[in-house]
């Protein structure tokens, strides 16, 4: 491949459906040399020849291959990424110098602790550079449609939330600080309540919160225990502030409505006692809730 030309290269790398696009050979010649220009200028250092690099454009952009979409490739980090997926250490070092910092925003945005992030780095060396049976390296798939630091991005968030969530299940819900948290003993109504019931609505609150899915339980971890707001959470889970919103208020609702069941079930007195009961208790969850989760 040393030996043929930039657009040579180009065009045998080609889909056999997608060449047609590509007719106007001085439009492409033109282009071709406009981004490997831009390549070696970007990373003089890097040892891509020309037919190297034209070869991976074309392989990389696939079927979606079109001359428009090969005009706007980031060739300056495809030249990058070819070279970290050839094993080149310089390349990969100029790779962590420059984007692996993206890990430690995210971190700090997302506030995991930093062994997390450490083992998220580690993640993303494994994920972008090494080849595994059924995945080939992230870096040999790049297509160069967005930029590296993008990519890096997106990767990361979703490996942090992967551990984040992950260290969660491992440390569990700890159901008597939800229970100080949305019973407060300094309620005179729920203080009597607390002193006559309290077993029943801790075991209530338990089990309620016991059956809940995973995610409602991590919703209300983040709210409660943590103090998160709906605009961290939105960004933890990738969707807008009024989605996390809703997602809270729903969450809330069924830990509410499995309360009242687990204490209808466990209560043997009146009817109305009962319904007085869950009453109390409900409304009084429903507005620590709301206070607490602003």
């Amino acid at each position: 491949m040393a030996g043929d030309s930039l657009e040579d290269a180009f065009r045998a790398a080609l889909d056999s459906e997608v060449r047609p696009r590509f007719d106007d050979g001085a439009a492409l010649a033109a282009t071709l040399a406009r981004l490997r220009a831009t390549a070696v200028a970007a990373y003089p250092e890097l040892a891509i020849d020309a037919a190297t690099f034209g070869a991976n454009l074309a392989r990389r952009l696939g079927a979606a291959a079109d001359p428009g979409k090969l005009a706007r490739v980031r060739a300056d980090h495809v030249h990058l990424a070819i070279a970290c997926a050839a094993g080149d250490p310089l390349a990969v070092r100029r790779f962590e110098e420059d984007f692996l910092g993206e890990v430690d925003a995210i971190a700090r945005r997302l506030r995991v602790r930093p062994d997390q992030a450490d083992e998220v780095r580690g993640r993303l060396r494994r994920t972008l550079f090494v080849s595994e049976p059924g995945r080939p390296a992230a870096l040999r798939e790049f297509s160069g449609r967005g930029d590296l630091r993008s990519y890096v991005r997106v990767i990361a968030t979703r490996e942090l939330v992967r551990v984040v969530n992950h260290g969660r299940r491992e440390v569990g819900v700890t159901e008597d600080a939800v229970l100080d948290l949305l019973v407060p003993a300094s309620d005179p109504e729920l203080g009597y309540l607390r002193e006559h019931y309290r077993a029943d609505v801790s075991a209530a609150v338990r089990t309620a919160l016991g059956g809940l899915p995973e995610q409602p339980r991590a919703l209300l971890r983040y709210s409660v225990i943590d103090g998160w707001s709906v605009d961290r959470i939105g960004a933890l889970y990738g969707i807008h502030r009024a989605t996390a919103s809703r997602w809270v208020v729903a969450a809330r609702n069924e830990l509410g409505a499995a309360i009242r069941a687990e204490l209808s079930a466990r209560l043997a007195i009146s009817v109305d006692e009962v319904d007085s009961i869950i009453r109390l208790v409900h409304s009084r969850i429903d507005l620590s809730l709301e206070r607490l989760l602003g």
